[in-house]
């Protein structure tokens, strides 16, 4: 079960860092704390227009990593906290989770889905 502090977070928009293994060097895109969903089984779903050189990375390795925060919930040392979130993903191009997510975004080629590992608050 994922944090209720990292579901918290959720409510509040921030920022997103999706981290996976590029050739040589880490590969970053980002996206939106409001763009997330958490499904029962505690799946991450981010909605994908592009992120081709992401997809390319998870075919070769699918471990990725998260960063996502907001100012706005109260960490361990004051305002605002973060969590790192380590999980394996892929690309979800068909099926009705993906025709549900294009209802509020249509822009959506495919789903990245989360499967978390791990998910530990930083600040």
């Amino acid at each position: 079960m994922l944090p209720e502090k990292l579901l918290e977070v959720l409510k509040h928009e921030g920022v997103v860092s999706i981290v996976t293994q590029g050739k040589q060097e880490p590969h970053v895109v980002n996206t939106w704390n409001s763009y997330i969903k958490i499904t029962d089984d505690d799946r991450i779903l981010i909605p994908a227009g592009f992120m081709s050189e992401t997809e390319s990375n998870l075919e070769k390795n699918n471990k990725v990593q998260l960063t996502l925060g907001s100012k706005e919930v109260q960490g361990t040392q004051g305002p605002g906290t973060g969590f790192l979130v380590v999980g394996t993903a892929s690309f979800v191009k068909e099926g009705d989770e993906l025709q549900d997510l294009k209802q509020n975004f249509p822009w959506a080629r495919a789903i990245l889905q989360v499967k978390v590992n791990s998910a530990e608050q930083k600040i």
